[in-house]
């Protein structure tokens, strides 16, 4: 009697998971969107952009600043920092956010591309020197 309830459970499995995957999907995928801040979406330009070179400066700080405790994870979550507010830029300014492959993790290069085309509608995320001039 056990064998057979356990043979048929068996054969129910794929049927039970195939229902069961899409809905913890759709879980997932709306706590995802209530974790989106609604507010960052309405930021002034200016806001925007001075975020976008604070949090760039602190990129190239810490990436050339040799002997930090976690630097890796630092970085990591500067970046990440970094890539959501060029997300906000772009979608004011109507460019192509930054693609991420799979595990959220964004290139350097579509980070650069987005910075190439912000540049070119008038935002540039270089921080900007004391001079008025752009850091190399």
């Amino acid at each position: 009697m056990l064998l057979a309830v356990m043979l048929i459970g068996l054969l129910a499995l794929p049927y039970v998971l195939s229902a069961v995957i899409p809905v913890v999907r759709r879980q997932y995928e709306r706590r995802a969107e209530r974790r989106r801040p609604v507010a960052a979406a309405t930021a002034p330009i200016e806001k925007v952009t001075a975020d976008l070179r604070r949090l760039r400066a602190q990129l190239e700080d810490r990436e050339n600043r040799p002997g930090l405790t976690g630097k890796g994870m630092r970085m990591g979550a500067v970046r990440t920092a970094y890539v959501q507010v060029l997300g906000v830029a772009c979608h004011q300014l109507e460019v192509p956010p930054p693609r991420s492959d799979s595990h959220w993790h964004t290139p350097l290069a579509e980070i650069y591309r987005v910075e190439a085309q912000l540049r070119e509608r008038g935002l540039d995320v270089r921080p900007v020197t004391m001079a008025g001039s752009h850091a190399a």
